[in-house]
């Protein structure tokens, strides 16, 4: 699923362009969350509390105010693609330095507007690199590199971080199937632990200890798993 958020005071620019995702996910089966604004203040509230992919920031005159919008977006993801749409294409200067993507001048030509979508999509499918999960309906992600393990307790999952622990419900053989992906590798070491391998400093029969001094339980089955992979 993509997150996408789309900003711009015109209502008819505003329809436009979500027409064109809506159409471009039919014909693409790309999965799409779509959200619109024309108000700065709403999209404001909702950046602070969700995470998005690729923004359309509609910005003429009033640039300032939504390079603003964009530098906060960047802060809850960095890896969000920033597309600009305008009417005053000497404006790319300016952009070039608030994380621009794109840059689509008004009237939209929906043919490369097709192509600026595209291109920012093959782009997330190449840089991604966190877990997403949803707690509570709202939409959270944490980098691979920063996971030490993922613990099942009872119905709940923990995520473990070097920074905090957080939750959300699901099991571990769902999370193992999403890790597949991952350039980063996570060992099951027990039916309740799996474990980010570059944080593993020593392996015993029946533990396992990572760098941070934390020690976990680590089964036979695994122990002997492990043993040949590292």
């Amino acid at each position: 699923m993509i997150r996408v958020g789309i900003y711009d005071s015109d209502m008819g620019i505003l329809s436009e362009m979500e027409n064109i995702l809506l159409q471009l996910g039919n014909d693409r089966r790309i999965f799409m969350d779509i959200d619109v604004f024309s108000k700065k203040s709403d999209f404001l509230s909702h950046i602070s509390g969700d995470v998005y992919d690729l923004l359309f920031l509609g910005i003429n005159s009033d640039y300032e105010e939504v390079i603003d919008m964009a530098l906060d977006a960047k802060k809850h993801n960095a890896h969000v693609s920033i597309i600009y749409v305008t009417e005053d294409e000497s404006l790319w200067k300016i952009l070039l330095e608030a994380h621009m993507f794109r840059l689509i001048t008004k009237p939209i030509d929906h043919k490369f507007f097709r192509k600026c979508f595209m291109d920012a999509y093959n782009k997330m499918c190449v840089d991604k690199n966190y877990f997403e999960y949803k707690y509570k309906r709202k939409l959270c992600r944490v980098i691979f590199n920063d996971i030490l393990f993922f613990e099942s307790s009872g119905r709940y999952i923990i995520i473990h971080t070097k920074e905090e622990q957080s939750k959300m419900i699901g099991t571990l053989n769902t999370i193992e199937c999403q890790l597949s992906f991952s350039a980063t590798r996570f060992f099951r070491i027990h039916q309740s632990y799996l474990v980010n391998e570059k944080y593993i400093k020593n392996i015993e029969r029946t533990s396992l200890l990572l760098f941070n001094g934390t020690e976990l339980p680590i089964s036979k089955r695994h122990y002997h798993f492990l043993k040949e992979l590292l």
